[in-house]
């Protein structure tokens, strides 16, 4: 049973009652004061007394920043995010939030707090080695934190979101690791007998991400067309659980044109996949996945990537991560003279000037290169007027 009252202009106390105790006979009651209107302090006052009967309540007014991070992880992270974020965010929370931040009472949180905290994970919040942290892991880690205290604001918690007034740490500019247009050719000549081939010229060709290269279907290739239709991804094998998820935008379910050498690839790669589907019988976990282990099930991410890493050793290949192959499509596109709006659109890119801010490097010599092909036409357009 609840109970709620006027304090003043905004404020409402909430007064849970769950009878009395049966040893002491004391009356079982919580009191607390939620700023807002009076629907929101009514469905405030059901989640705690809801909390209440699961054991789980927590006064509000001396909730610690550890406890409303547990009990976001439990009531916004869980239920509503892919399993790969959920795992993500819980291991920040527990591992780098909670040792810095979780005694803090949340109505103390300051922004002198964050700042103290990140710069402490910053220089020894590496877990492995106690050494710094790379700027990236600390942006992750602050985009965590502030993600969840705009839900502590939108639940009443806190009345202002105490990350608003800290910056968010810088992550110097770097360009990514590509391969050149000669070292690509290498590359796809080596690929030809590759266990791991076709995939990774399908990655370097079409500028797939890996977790929508693992989880491409048959029923994404349109072979009439020449096209892929990226349109989910391998969200996770997490406990041998096979789970995909939509593609994180709509702008990145896309369709990607294919190069008619690798289409025919597709197509003979479909018909000895058939062969094994034959040989594995009622083994065959029939996922329609276009890359796929003898029983076709999922490629391991981990897998494909080591067998990369060795094959460009084994070639004597500049070393660059598996999103490389996606950098490298984009970098030698650009160079080529291909508009970015397309070069955007086949990588899934929210806007052509997000492509460009990427792959600004290329940029400099697409001006030079525009710059030459004015000069040419308005020398033709002189000597026809002469």
């Amino acid at each position: 049973m609840s109970r709620i009252h006027r304090r003043s202009a905004g404020a409402w106390e909430v007064i849970l009652e769950r009878g009395r105790d049966p040893r002491t006979g004391r009356r079982l009651r919580r009191t607390f004061t939620i700023r807002g209107t009076k629907k929101e302090a009514e469905r405030e006052a059901a989640v705690q007394l809801s909390a209440m009967t699961r054991g789980t309540y927590v006064d509000p007014s001396k909730e610690t920043v550890g406890q409303f991070l547990e009990r976001w992880l439990r009531d916004y992270v869980e239920p509503s995010l892919a399993l790969r974020t959920r795992l993500r965010y819980r291991d920040i929370v527990e591992h780098d939030l909670i040792p810095h931040l979780g005694n803090i009472p949340l109505q103390n949180l300051r922004p002198t707090h964050v700042i103290a905290a990140e710069q402490a994970l910053r220089v020894g919040g590496n877990r492995k080695t106690g050494g710094s942290l790379a700027p990236a892991t600390v942006r992750k880690i602050h985009n965590v934190l502030h993600r969840a205290m705009g839900h502590a604001v939108a639940w009443q918690a806190i009345s202002l979101n105490p990350v608003d007034a800290v910056d968010r740490p810088t992550i110097p500019a770097a360009t990514p690791r590509t391969l050149t247009a000669e070292q690509a050719r290498t590359l796809l000549n080596v690929l030809e007998d590759h266990p791991f081939g076709l995939p990774l010229r399908t990655a370097l060709l079409c500028g797939l991400r890996l977790s929508e290269l693992l989880a491409l279907r048959w029923c994404d290739v349109e072979g009439s067309g020449g096209r892929l239709l990226i349109l989910q991804t391998l969200d996770s094998r997490h406990d041998g659980v096979v789970r995909f998820k939509a593609t994180k935008t709509h702008r990145s379910a896309r369709p990607v044109s294919v190069p008619p050498q690798l289409l025919i690839a597709l197509h003979e790669h479909r018909a000895a996949q058939a062969q094994q589907r034959l040989v594995a019988g009622a083994l065959w976990d029939d996922l329609d996945l276009v890359f796929a282990t003898d029983y076709g099930r999922p490629l391991t991410s981990g897998w494909v990537r080591k067998s990369f890493y060795r094959l460009l050793d084994d070639s004597r290949l500049p070393r660059l991560p598996l999103h490389g192959l996606r950098h490298t499509m984009a970098t030698l596109m650009l160079a080529a003279g291909e508009h970015p709006k397309v070069v955007s659109e086949r990588l899934g890119h929210s806007n052509p000037s997000f492509t460009l801010t990427v792959y600004g490097h290329v940029v400099p010599g697409m001006h030079e290169e525009a710059s030459r092909r004015l000069e040419e036409s308005l020398a033709t357009a002189d000597l026809s007027e002469s």
